[in-house]
């Protein structure tokens, strides 16, 4: 009996020996070399193929150079080793074009000198030591030199986006410039005083121009046109100068929709013309239907509430601005977005079916259209009550065409034939269009999470210029839950107040069985 357990204990002892060598030869093995496994969601941990690209198409060497105050309490120690991991893999990919060197200002006197010129500010930091909490200023900075052009990340605050951001800078100095980008104006479309948010968002990458459609063409070396909340009926002019621009392969985003959000009244929305949006049937094949889409997976909003002389806020759920989860993850405008916000939407339709068309919004199952003028938006109104009655289905909120496209005019208008001089272009097959139900999501309110995403990636596919697209929507930062029927919901609740526990106990019981039955035996 002695001697049974004796040889179990070394046979115990000799394993767990043989797996402790085993694991520190294995990390002194992985330490030494480069080869990485990348088991994260979306492969956020790896290098993009848009990175790669950009790394690949240096043709001078570019530097690095990251100033981290050694020393800072965590996070920050472990932002500073996710930096210097993801510059070395930058480092492998740029093929000797690529250098970097990590810096800790607080060695040379001289550096935080350099750095203070450069506007470079120092970051607070809370750290506790001795049982006291102490405020510690230090720097989270990234330099990018290139040639002569030289590029600041003033403050790394998070790992999230650190990609992007990086590569952006680098694109930026080895590229070739900004893009143009036009927003037409006229016939209640918003101009660029209208669009102020979005010019602080695309400051860095576009320059704005404004455009009057129905006086002129667009301007030459402009890439993408903005159309965006047309409330009346356009004039020929400006429809064909639209049609022309089309077929040159200029990028065209086309916002409509039923109803204008008038927030400076509360939560209200202003009716469009009837006749608004029939040239968007007629020149782009896009029907834009009646209505507004209400969605009982909605945004949430806050509202104030006035209730016995006591004025409070609470927050509901507002149908109006929908919470889209169904997202074509085929198309590279929307994969790898979770959620968009679509506020104040109309239903669209494709006219025709045809070869580049493609859906990318689409709201889900418990949605509707409220018909109208006038529409009711009032947020305090019970869902329930304001869905009853109507018929539920998943309605189009965003459509994409790209390829092919035939010009909406047989020949130039008589009034534009002399300005045209017979340049009349009948069709082209590097069109790109996309036309949004919500004309709204453009404006300042709304900008915001994902959204932002989402009109960043539409404008670079509009312009041509992709390469960013998929490096930005890596990194999903919201995980939207799928409603579940009542049915499923019981199921679940079942699963884990009576199922879970019962397999415990199952499992135990069979462990004691065998524990038992190894006794025994032993005895």
């Amino acid at each position: 009996m002695n001697d049974l357990r004796a040889t179990i204990r070394r046979k115990s002892w000799f394993t767990l020996l043989f797996v402790l060598v085993v694991s520190v030869l294995l990390f002194a093995l992985a330490q030494g070399s480069r080869i990485h496994s990348d088991w994260s969601d979306h492969q956020t941990s790896s290098l993009s193929s848009a990175t790669l690209q950009v790394l690949s198409s240096l043709d001078e060497p570019i530097q690095i150079k990251a100033y981290f105050t050694a020393g800072l309490p965590q996070p920050y120690g472990q932002l500073q080793q996710f930096i210097e991991d993801k510059l070395m893999s930058y480092r492998d990919a740029g093929h000797g074009n690529f250098g970097f060197e990590m810096i800790n200002p607080e060695d040379d006197p001289n550096i935080e000198a350099s750095l203070t010129a450069l506007k470079i500010p120092k970051v607070q930091v809370q750290v506790i030591e001795d049982d006291r909490a102490q405020v510690r200023q230090g720097y989270l900075a990234i330099v990018i030199e290139y040639l002569d052009k030289q590029e600041i990340i003033p403050v790394v605050q998070t790992d999230a986006g650190f990609e992007y951001l990086l590569t952006r800078k680098i694109k930026k100095l080895t590229g070739k410039g900004k893009q143009r980008l036009a927003v037409a104006t006229g016939f209640g479309a918003k101009g660029l005083s209208d669009l102020q948010t979005l010019q602080q968002l695309l400051r860095d990458d576009y320059d704005f121009v404004e455009v009057d459609l129905a006086k002129q063409a667009v301007p030459e070396g402009v890439k993408t046109l903005i159309v965006d909340g047309v409330d009346e009926k356009p004039s020929l002019a400006f429809r064909y100068h639209l049609d022309q621009f089309r077929m040159l392969g200029g990028g065209v985003l086309v916002l409509a929709a039923n109803a204008e959000p008038d927030l400076q009244q509360g939560f209200a929305v202003l009716p469009v013309d009837s006749y608004a949006n029939d040239w968007v049937l007629h020149d782009l094949n896009v029907s834009v239907e009646p209505g507004l889409v209400m969605d009982q997976q909605a945004s949430r909003i806050t509202v104030n509430q006035q209730q016995g002389g006591f004025a409070f806020r609470s927050v509901v759920d507002f149908p109006f601005i929908v919470n889209v989860v169904d997202i074509n993850q085929d198309q590279i405008i929307t994969k790898g977005l979770e959620s968009v916000s679509m506020p104040f939407a109309a239903p669209l339709l494709w006219a025709d079916k045809g070869e580049g068309k493609t859906t990318l919004l689409k709201s889900s199952d418990w949605s509707a259209v409220q018909f109208g003028p006038p529409f009711d938006v009032d947020p305090l109104v019970n869902m329930r009550e304001r869905f009853q009655g109507l018929m539920l289905s998943p309605e189009a909120l965003m459509l994409a065409q790209r390829g092919e496209m035939k010009s909406a005019f047989a020949q130039a208008p008589d009034e534009m034939a002399s300005a045209n001089q017979g340049k009349h272009l009948s069709d082209t097959t590097k069109g790109r269009l996309i036309v949004s139900g919500s004309s709204a999501l453009l404006d300042n309110e709304f900008i915001e999470g994902s959204n932002t995403v989402l009109i960043l990636n539409m404008l670079d596919w509009l312009s041509h210029d992709e390469a960013l697209i998929e490096l930005r929507s890596r990194g999903a930062t919201q995980r939207p839950l799928e409603p579940l029927e009542k049915q499923g919901r019981t199921f679940f609740k079942v699963v884990w107040i009576f199922g879970l526990p019962l397999l415990l106990l199952m499992l135990g019981g069979w462990r004691w069985l065998a524990l038992r039955q190894r006794r025994s035996r032993i005895t």
